[in-house]
Protein backbone atom coordinates (compact mmCIF):
# COMPACT_ATOMS: atom_id res chain seq x y z
CA UNK A 1 0.00 0.00 0.00
CA UNK A 2 1.17 3.33 -0.73
CA UNK A 3 0.88 6.86 0.62
CA UNK A 4 -1.98 7.67 -0.95
CA UNK A 5 -4.07 4.25 -0.50
CA UNK A 6 -3.57 5.19 3.16
CA UNK A 7 -4.43 8.63 2.89
CA UNK A 8 -7.53 7.58 1.09
CA UNK A 9 -8.61 5.22 4.19
CA UNK A 10 -8.07 7.47 6.23
CA UNK A 11 -10.22 10.09 4.62
CA UNK A 12 -12.51 7.91 4.20
CA UNK A 13 -12.43 6.78 7.75
CA UNK A 14 -12.51 10.41 9.14
CA UNK A 15 -15.67 11.49 6.78
CA UNK A 16 -17.05 8.51 8.31
CA UNK A 17 -16.19 9.28 12.22
CA UNK A 18 -17.68 12.98 11.10
CA UNK A 19 -20.89 11.76 9.53
CA UNK A 20 -21.96 9.67 12.56
CA UNK A 21 -20.80 12.32 15.29
CA UNK A 22 -22.78 15.30 13.56
CA UNK A 23 -25.70 12.54 13.35
CA UNK A 24 -25.52 12.15 16.89
CA UNK A 25 -25.02 15.17 18.04
CA UNK A 26 -27.53 16.60 15.63
CA UNK A 27 -30.02 13.86 17.63
CA UNK A 28 -29.38 14.85 21.11
CA UNK A 29 -29.50 18.87 20.13
CA UNK A 30 -32.79 18.34 18.79
CA UNK A 31 -33.60 16.36 22.13
CA UNK A 32 -32.49 19.03 24.11
CA UNK A 33 -34.19 21.50 22.34
CA UNK A 34 -37.04 19.81 22.99
CA UNK A 35 -36.68 19.59 26.47
CA UNK A 36 -35.97 23.05 26.82
CA UNK A 37 -38.97 23.71 25.14
CA UNK A 38 -40.66 21.78 27.79
CA UNK A 39 -39.21 23.50 30.37
CA UNK A 40 -40.03 27.36 28.74
CA UNK A 41 -43.63 25.96 28.31
CA UNK A 42 -43.75 25.00 32.17
CA UNK A 43 -42.12 27.96 33.89
CA UNK A 44 -44.45 30.06 30.94
CA UNK A 45 -47.51 27.63 33.12
CA UNK A 46 -46.57 28.24 36.16
CA UNK A 47 -45.76 32.15 35.54
CA UNK A 48 -49.39 32.45 34.78
CA UNK A 49 -50.71 30.53 38.00
CA UNK A 50 -48.92 32.75 40.17
CA UNK A 51 -49.96 35.88 38.51
CA UNK A 52 -54.04 34.56 38.41
CA UNK A 53 -53.41 33.37 42.24
CA UNK A 54 -51.33 37.04 43.12
CA UNK A 55 -54.33 38.92 41.78
CA UNK A 56 -56.57 37.20 43.53
CA UNK A 57 -55.07 37.30 46.89
CA UNK A 58 -54.57 40.96 46.09
CA UNK A 59 -58.16 41.28 45.13
CA UNK A 60 -59.60 39.84 48.37
CA UNK A 61 -56.63 41.48 50.54
CA UNK A 62 -58.30 44.62 48.86
CA UNK A 63 -61.90 44.15 49.92
CA UNK A 64 -60.89 42.58 53.45
CA UNK A 65 -58.95 46.40 53.73
CA UNK A 66 -62.21 48.34 52.69
CA UNK A 67 -63.99 45.84 55.04
CA UNK A 68 -62.18 47.20 58.13
CA UNK A 69 -62.35 50.63 56.53
CA UNK A 70 -65.56 50.63 56.66
CA UNK A 71 -65.80 48.48 60.46
CA UNK A 72 -63.48 50.87 61.97
CA UNK A 73 -65.76 54.52 60.71
CA UNK A 74 -68.96 52.38 62.51
CA UNK A 75 -66.86 51.77 65.36
CA UNK A 76 -66.09 55.46 65.91
CA UNK A 77 -69.70 56.77 65.03
CA UNK A 78 -71.10 54.20 67.85
CA UNK A 79 -67.90 56.01 69.86
CA UNK A 80 -68.80 59.29 69.10
CA UNK A 81 -72.57 58.16 70.01
CA UNK A 82 -72.05 56.51 73.37
CA UNK A 83 -69.80 59.74 74.57
CA UNK A 84 -72.42 62.03 74.02
CA UNK A 85 -74.78 59.90 75.73
CA UNK A 86 -72.20 59.40 78.63
CA UNK A 87 -72.04 63.26 79.08
CA UNK A 88 -75.76 64.02 78.68
CA UNK A 89 -76.07 61.03 81.75
CA UNK A 90 -73.66 63.00 83.88
CA UNK A 91 -75.36 66.57 83.21
CA UNK A 92 -78.60 64.61 84.04
CA UNK A 93 -77.13 63.28 87.27
CA UNK A 94 -75.92 66.85 88.14
CA UNK A 95 -79.18 68.48 87.47
CA UNK A 96 -81.33 66.23 89.57
CA UNK A 97 -78.45 66.72 91.90
CA UNK A 98 -78.58 70.52 92.73
CA UNK A 99 -82.77 70.14 92.59
CA UNK A 100 -82.99 67.99 95.10
CA UNK A 101 -81.11 70.25 97.73
CA UNK A 102 -84.43 70.11 99.80
CA UNK A 103 -82.88 66.63 101.22
CA UNK A 104 -79.70 67.45 102.82
CA UNK A 105 -78.32 64.63 105.25
CA UNK A 106 -79.28 61.65 103.25
CA UNK A 107 -78.56 63.30 99.92
CA UNK A 108 -75.62 64.38 100.59
CA UNK A 109 -74.32 60.67 101.65
CA UNK A 110 -75.96 59.94 98.34
CA UNK A 111 -74.06 62.75 96.37
CA UNK A 112 -71.03 61.53 98.13
CA UNK A 113 -71.66 57.31 97.54
CA UNK A 114 -72.73 58.32 93.69
CA UNK A 115 -69.80 60.94 93.40
CA UNK A 116 -67.84 58.42 94.29
CA UNK A 117 -68.80 55.59 92.00
CA UNK A 118 -69.24 58.04 89.49
CA UNK A 119 -65.83 59.08 89.29
CA UNK A 120 -64.60 55.42 89.88
CA UNK A 121 -66.85 54.66 86.31
CA UNK A 122 -65.76 57.80 84.78
CA UNK A 123 -62.10 56.67 85.73
CA UNK A 124 -62.46 52.95 83.82
CA UNK A 125 -64.57 54.53 81.29
CA UNK A 126 -61.77 56.81 80.81
CA UNK A 127 -59.51 54.36 80.41
CA UNK A 128 -61.61 52.58 78.21
CA UNK A 129 -62.32 55.06 75.81
CA UNK A 130 -59.02 57.07 75.98
CA UNK A 131 -57.81 60.70 75.36
CA UNK A 132 -60.60 62.01 74.11
CA UNK A 133 -62.94 60.86 76.52
CA UNK A 134 -61.34 61.87 79.22
CA UNK A 135 -60.57 65.10 77.91
CA UNK A 136 -64.34 65.63 77.21
CA UNK A 137 -65.33 64.24 80.48
CA UNK A 138 -62.96 66.33 82.82
CA UNK A 139 -64.30 69.55 80.93
CA UNK A 140 -67.82 68.47 81.58
CA UNK A 141 -67.01 68.17 85.61
CA UNK A 142 -65.88 71.75 84.82
CA UNK A 143 -62.13 71.78 84.40
CA UNK A 144 -60.90 74.53 82.74
CA UNK A 145 -58.55 73.90 78.80
CA UNK A 146 -55.28 74.84 80.58
CA UNK A 147 -56.16 72.25 83.18
CA UNK A 148 -57.16 69.28 81.43
CA UNK A 149 -53.84 70.15 79.25
CA UNK A 150 -51.93 69.87 82.29
CA UNK A 151 -53.22 67.01 83.97
CA UNK A 152 -52.84 65.07 81.01
CA UNK A 153 -50.00 66.42 79.65
CA UNK A 154 -50.73 68.15 76.52
CA UNK A 155 -50.91 71.00 74.64
CA UNK A 156 -54.23 73.55 74.96
CA UNK A 157 -54.33 73.18 70.99
CA UNK A 158 -54.72 69.68 71.43
CA UNK A 159 -57.73 70.01 74.22
CA UNK A 160 -59.33 72.93 72.41
CA UNK A 161 -59.72 70.50 68.99
CA UNK A 162 -60.86 67.76 70.57
CA UNK A 163 -63.40 69.79 72.19
CA UNK A 164 -64.30 71.28 69.19
CA UNK A 165 -64.74 68.10 66.99
CA UNK A 166 -67.17 66.81 70.14
CA UNK A 167 -68.96 70.40 69.93
CA UNK A 168 -69.31 69.41 66.21
CA UNK A 169 -70.34 65.72 66.13
CA UNK A 170 -73.04 66.72 69.20
CA UNK A 171 -74.62 69.50 66.79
Amino acid sequence: MSFLDYLVVISTLGTVVFSWTYLLLGKDNAHGEIKQEEIEERIMELMGKFRYMSANRLELLDRKTQELKKLIAEANTIMSKLMVRMSEIEREQETKIVSSSEETAEVEKEEKNTKEDREGEIEEVEKDFGLEKRIVSMYDRGFSEVDIAKELGITIGEVRLVLQLFKRSVG
